[in-house]
């Protein structure tokens, strides 16, 4: 008798985890494609300000990242730019595919530009990829 109740409870256990799981993936699936990729793009830039190339990297399309090689992602950015500020403003998605737009803020640094701040905005498109967003980075 005891082992049926037992049995019982696991099962009624079982259906419960089962449904709760699935309730988790389902409402992070059902949040607008906007909302996250807004979010990843987000983070990226993020990680772009603080330097960390290889969390910026983990953004970037498994195409690319099968391409180029960590090392080589982290060089690109230098020069006589230094970024002071990054936001993602909007998303438009169709599909699998989204267009962001990206507010940066920087500094030249170069003799006599050195004080002065400007900014621009910068299209950046991001791809649906088993079943999470990514940046494309053109090869």
């Amino acid at each position: 008798m005891q082992l049926h109740r037992l049995t019982a409870a696991l099962a009624g256990f079982a259906i419960v985890a089962s449904q709760l799981m699935s309730g988790c993936a389902t409402s992070a699936s059902s949040r607008p494609a906007t909302e996250v990729v807004l979010e990843r793009a987000q983070s990226r830039w993020a990680a772009l300000l603080k330097r960390d190339w290889a969390l910026a990297y983990s953004y970037l399309s498994s195409g690319y990242r099968a391409t180029v090689p960590l090392d080589r992602y982290g060089n690109q950015f230098s020069g006589p730019l230094q970024w002071e500020a990054a936001k993602a403003h909007s998303a438009e998605c169709e599909g699998q595919r989204c267009v962001v737009t990206v507010e940066i803020t920087f500094k030249l640094l170069l003799s006599g530009h050195r004080d002065r701040v400007s900014s621009t905005f910068l299209e950046e498109v991001w791809l649906l990829e088993d079943g999470q967003w990514y940046k494309f980075e053109k090869l």
